[in-house]
């Protein structure tokens, strides 16, 4: 079994990031999920290809969070940027009972949490959080960018390919779009550009890294899941997984 599902942290990324991650998606029609922090004119678009598209929300849970400083703050407020999100994925991964509790407790119609990270675990299946009030299908990650250029990993994706098991790959869009294998560049663009949001591409532009990197895997994924036909987001795997118990 080889089902890979392409999810991405917005992460307050610039809007002509996203167009052109997104641009890469549209071109080959395959499927993912994005993780929205903030409204914006790129968002709206993504919004209008919905047989492509998936949005779910990206809360800040952390110390100074833009998006409020309680559980049920940061979450009333990005479920207000994307009212018909499902899919959840917090902000650093932060997470605790109490705040999957809060989730599922009926002020949300979220079903799907990917927040757990198994890095290149085989087999992975998603699991039932079982509440009285609720169910949350809890979706891990398999593959995260970061992670691997923290690790110094050259960016593969053909050994992808030999595990088994459901594959959530996350990406970060501005890692795709400066095609990065390591985070130095990426920290020069933010010493350029402080709030993410406000990054031109005459800035961004000058760190684009030509040697095998993120947005290389990344194609090489996308141009995968066209030919098998098989692009899946979040929100079908929780159908599937509710039709079938099992993907």
């Amino acid at each position: 079994m080889n089902k890979f599902i392409i999810t991405f942290d917005i992460d307050w990324a610039p809007d002509f990031v996203i167009d052109e991650v997104a641009s890469i998606l549209r071109d080959s029609r395959v499927r993912a999920t994005w993780f929205v922090t903030h409204q914006s004119a790129a968002v709206d678009r993504l919004r209008e290809d919905a047989d492509l598209f998936e949005l779910g929300i990206h809360p800040n849970f952390l110390p100074g969070s833009t998006h409020g400083n309680t559980p049920e703050v940061v979450l009333m407020n990005t479920l207000s940027i994307v009212p018909e999100a499902i899919s959840v994925r917090t902000h650093g991964l932060f997470q605790s009972s109490h705040l999957l509790d809060e989730m599922i407790i009926g002020r949300t119609n979220l079903k799907v949490d990917s927040s757990l990270f198994l890095p290149d675990m085989p087999n992975i299946q998603p699991l039932e959080y079982r509440r009285i009030s609720g169910t949350l299908l809890r979706v891990p990650i398999f593959w995260a960018d970061v992670y691997e250029m923290e690790k110094g990993d050259s960016m593969q994706f053909t050994p992808l390919l030999k595990v088994k098991g459901l594959k959530v790959m996350a990406f970060h869009p501005i890692h795709i779009y400066l095609n990065l294998s390591e985070l130095k560049p990426y920290e020069r663009v933010r010493q350029e550009a402080p709030r993410l949001s406000e990054l031109t591409a005459t800035i961004a532009d000058r760190y684009i890294q030509t040697k095998e990197g993120t947005q290389t895997l990344f194609r090489e994924l996308v141009d995968y899941l066209a030919i098998v036909g098989k692009s899946l987001r979040l929100r079908d795997i929780f159908t599937i997984w509710n039709d079938k118990g099992r993907v």
